[in-house]
């Protein structure tokens, strides 16, 4: 099928000044795929923990309680990892919608709005990538020793985001991020910012 004009937002020349800014919007829309890709993965993580937590794990012989699901450090850290979950699905839900504005502004999209909402995008994959990290790492102080056997695979989850993660080191996203923070600054618009 044909590829209409009017189908084109724009050109990825890498020639100076030929990138306009909702071009490059593809960039922050793909970055918000992996936020939600590694947001699902901690949740998944969380929701199977809580599942052999539920169904599974022993209480600690010195709880004082008869069940895992009433120990007091199991809720705190359940509490803890669901705050962590809840909070970057906000920032992704924050990120998705000012994504959805530089969208609906087309061509009228300026390079001041379209760097807003990279620094908005580059924040929520920070986020997504250290809670992600965390939940996935940290599920298993729930679960129990014997959680960790392979046949109930819990280690997948950590080794599928730490994985993915290293392919676009979130340490140049918390960057952009300090930078805008601190001198107002936005990235270049590159097919990774």
């Amino acid at each position: 099928m044909p590829v209409a004009a009017d189908d084109i937002i724009g050109s990825l020349s890498e020639e100076e000044g030929t990138l306009s800014p909702f071009a490059t919007l593809v960039t922050p829309a793909i970055q918000l795929v992996f936020v939600h890709f590694y947001l699902g993965i901690a949740e998944g993580a969380l929701a199977a923990a809580a599942d052999y937590t539920r169904d599974t794990t022993r209480p600690w012989l010195l709880s004082g309680v008869d069940s895992a699901t009433q120990d007091p450090y199991t809720l705190a850290t359940y509490g803890e990892l669901a705050v962590s979950a809840r909070s970057v699905r906000l920032l992704a839900d924050h990120a998705a919608e000012a994504v959805q504005r530089g969208i609906d502004r087309g061509q009228d999209l300026t390079a001041e709005e379209r760097g807003e909402i990279a620094v908005t995008v580059a924040a929520a994959k920070v986020a997504a990538t250290q809670a992600a990290l965390d939940i996935t790492a940290r599920i298993l102080e729930v679960t129990g020793a014997r959680s960790t056997a392979s046949a109930h695979g819990f280690d997948r989850f950590w080794r599928n985001v730490r994985t993915h993660t290293l392919h676009d080191p979130v340490a140049y996203k918390l960057r952009e991020v300090g930078d805008h923070y601190l001198n107002g600054a936005h990235a270049p618009f590159t097919l990774y910012t």
